[in-house]
């Protein structure tokens, strides 16, 4: 009795562990689950724009391209994307660019269903770099004054033309600007899910 009783209970424990694999392994294949890493290619609805952008602003986009899954529309074109910006700062002198970081936070389905998701741009938004151009500012100052002052009649002429050459260099950097940062209205953008997500079991 005791051994029909431990074999029943042992088969029971391997039949549930059984079941729980197949389940985990049915959600995790299912196709209305969208998993982690998952690309979409949006367009933007409007202009985001560091110069002007604050935090926590929101913004939407739509999908410009449908995810298809085995054959299956699962977001069309024109789905909502809504997004919020998470860090930005203006451009200023000195060459320093704006900052513009965004995520991106629910999915609005035609049927009015509502998915909250975790995705960050694929591509990140950055400036052109401009150190090189500030260097050579300067150094084109230092080296023009210092033919200046090589050809003025002055024993330190090239060396104070110099001087001064690197100090008008200087100043045209400090004067420069930096560039704002923007994703433009109708962009096309991709990006990437952070999360696994479960969509609506119906029909799209």
């Amino acid at each position: 009795m005791n051994v029909w009783f431990m074999t029943t209970k042992i088969f029971a424990v391997f039949f549930l562990i059984f079941v729980s694999f197949s389940l985990a392994r049915a959600q995790t294949d299912s196709i209305y689950q969208l998993q982690a890493g998952t690309i979409l290619r949006l367009e933007m609805d409007d202009e985001i724009n560091s110069k002007v952008a604050a935090v926590n602003d929101t913004f939407t986009a739509m999908i410009a391209v449908p995810l298809i899954k085995r054959e299956t529309v699962m977001l069309p074109v024109g789905t909502i994307i809504e997004g919020r910006v998470t860090k930005v700062r203006r451009a200023s002198f000195g060459g320093k660019g704006g900052i513009l970081e965004v995520s991106f936070q629910m999915i609005r389905l035609a049927n009015g269903a509502k998915r909250e998701i975790e995705g960050v741009l694929v591509k990140e938004l950055k400036t052109e770099t401009s150190h090189t151009a500030n260097v050579l500012t300067i150094l084109g100052g230092t080296a023009a004054g210092g033919i200046i002052g090589a050809v003025s009649k002055a024993s330190n002429g090239a060396l104070i033309g110099a001087g001064i050459g690197a100090g008008a260099g200087t100043g045209v950097y400090l004067l420069r600007k930096g560039k704002d940062l923007s994703i433009k209205a109708a962009e096309q953008i991709e990006i990437k899910l952070t999360k696994a997500v479960n969509l609506p079991v119906q029909d799209f």
